[in-house]
């Protein structure tokens, strides 16, 4: 239940329409509540400087054009809104929009217009079903001026902060932020699973292995957007069985591939169920769609970063810094995938018994994604592979697991050999190839096998 909150929460946050539409109530709210404050009062208390409305046809006129101006800035603001989607997805690529359509300050902001746009229409209306000799509600046109205020000063805000959000830079810092987030979220859910599958060394069943009254068949084509793995061990040990899941989220399925497996629990006391109504209730906790989701997804946050850098190198822009920064920030993050490190994740009931076994991305696998399409587009530049040594380095003196640590090496090894290939110039291979070095004398050392015994 909580990954479908987290799915539809997602959803809501990347939206530019939702945000301006909570603003909207509020500012209908406002509008109705400013005119339940007696206004008479407080306005005598004010200095004499300050402006009062004697008739309500010159507040009228005067929300009335503070109302088309604001619908002009909110155009203005829009326009501007679109232009930098178009440069963003041309130069960074089109899966970078949804940062900035999530961003707090693009969505505050819009919102901000449309709160007082509809606050100075609510005002309207009030004032619109009044007499003239009615007094003027002077709270309510005076927060009118207030809000137009405040909305030139977002406005210039507004396009501030659209003008730092297109550059590199700070597009790599804040996507990196984000993966640094997706990967502390995952590893808070995944942490224990992947340490009680590394002690019982579990493994998963190939889909060739899988028989189809067994097998849990995709129902729809798409993204795997999520799974909810506490509801499936619930629905696991109500049934006894054992769920065995070759799929992880960000992974793409055809409908009717088979993307997992049920077995009876042996030695259970309760009666197992039909294999179908088993399949039935694990299918609607398997989420599928058309996009994958950040939140739930480490690949793909990954990707959003690696995609940048591939525009970066394409002939087209040709930009070897921003690919570099995109290196640095991967690095930055990739530390904290180490613990990720078994592919598979084990949950077990309140009795011990295992009820899923399930695929989940490892560090090797997040590391394939981060630096091999940077690798194969940057063959020819030493500047950028120099910077992918570099970060293997800082890793492979983090880690402490050996798998993680040949992982690490064969990559450098991969970078080596791509420097041989693809550069001409002896010198920049050598530098290179040094880099690689530091990385290989950090390889662990084969175990020694046990002295040998020899007889006479």
């Amino acid at each position: 239940m909580f990954q479908r909150f987290i799915r539809i929460w997602e959803f809501l946050t990347h939206s530019l329409w939702f945000t301006p539409l909570l603003y909207a109530i509020l500012g209908v709210a406002f509008a109705l509540l400013s005119t339940r404050i007696p206004g008479s009062d407080l306005i005598g208390t004010l200095p004499e400087f300050w402006p009062r409305f004697s008739t309500i046809d010159t507040a009228k006129d005067l929300i009335s054009t503070l109302l088309g101006a604001l619908v002009t800035m909110i155009t203005f603001a829009l326009s501007i809104t679109m232009v930098v989607l178009t440069l963003a997805a041309g130069s960074l690529g089109p899966r970078t929009i949804r940062n900035f359509m999530g961003d707090p300050k693009t969505q505050n902001s819009i919102g901000c217009f449309v709160g007082s746009i509809l606050f100075l229409i609510g005002a309207l209306v009030i004032m619109g079903g009044t007499s003239k000799n009615v007094q003027v509600p002077q709270i309510l046109t005076m927060t009118g001026i207030g809000l137009f205020v405040i909305c030139l000063f977002v406005l210039i805000f507004f396009v501030h902060n659209l003008g730092r959000s297109i550059v590199a830079d700070q597009v790599i810092y804040k996507v990196g932020s984000n993966l640094e987030k997706t990967i502390s979220s995952a590893l808070e859910t995944l942490k224990s699973p992947i340490d009680t599958a590394s002690k019982d060394h579990c493994t998963l069943p190939d889909s060739s292995e899988i028989d189809d009254d067994h097998a849990i068949i995709a129902k729809t084509s798409g993204y795997v957007q999520g799974l909810d793995y506490e509801a499936i061990r619930n629905e696991a040990t109500k049934h006894g069985i054992t769920v065995s899941l070759i799929v992880h989220a960000g992974q793409h399925v055809i409908k009717g591939d088979f993307i997992g497996e049920i077995k009876p629990t042996q030695n259970q006391d309760q009666e197992p169920k039909p294999l179908n109504e088993c399949q039935d209730a694990i299918k609607n906790y398997i989420m599928i769609g058309n996009q994958r989701t950040e939140m739930l997804d480490v690949e793909f946050a990954l990707r959003q970063l690696v995609e940048i850098a591939l525009r970066a190198l394409s002939p087209g822009i040709n930009d070897p810094f921003t690919a570099i920064a995109v290196v640095y920030q991967l690095g930055r993050a990739l530390p904290k995938a180490m613990p990720f490190h078994y592919p598979v994740g084990v949950w077990k009931d309140d009795d011990g018994h295992t009820r899923i076994c399930s695929q989940i991305n490892d560090f090797g696998g997040m590391l394939e994604a981060s630096f091999n399409q940077i690798r194969q587009a940057a063959c020819t530049k030493p500047d950028v592979l120099l910077p992918m040594a570099e970060v293997l380095e800082s890793l492979i003196s983090l880690t402490h697991d050996a798998k993680q640590r040949d992982v690490l090496c064969h990559h450098a090894t991969l970078i080596a050999n791509t420097a041989k290939r693809d550069i001409p110039e002896t010198t920049d291979c050598a530098t290179v190839q040094q880099a690689v070095d530091r990385v290989l004398r950090k390889r662990p050392e084969p175990s020694k096998p046990d002295d040998e015994t020899t007889g006479s």
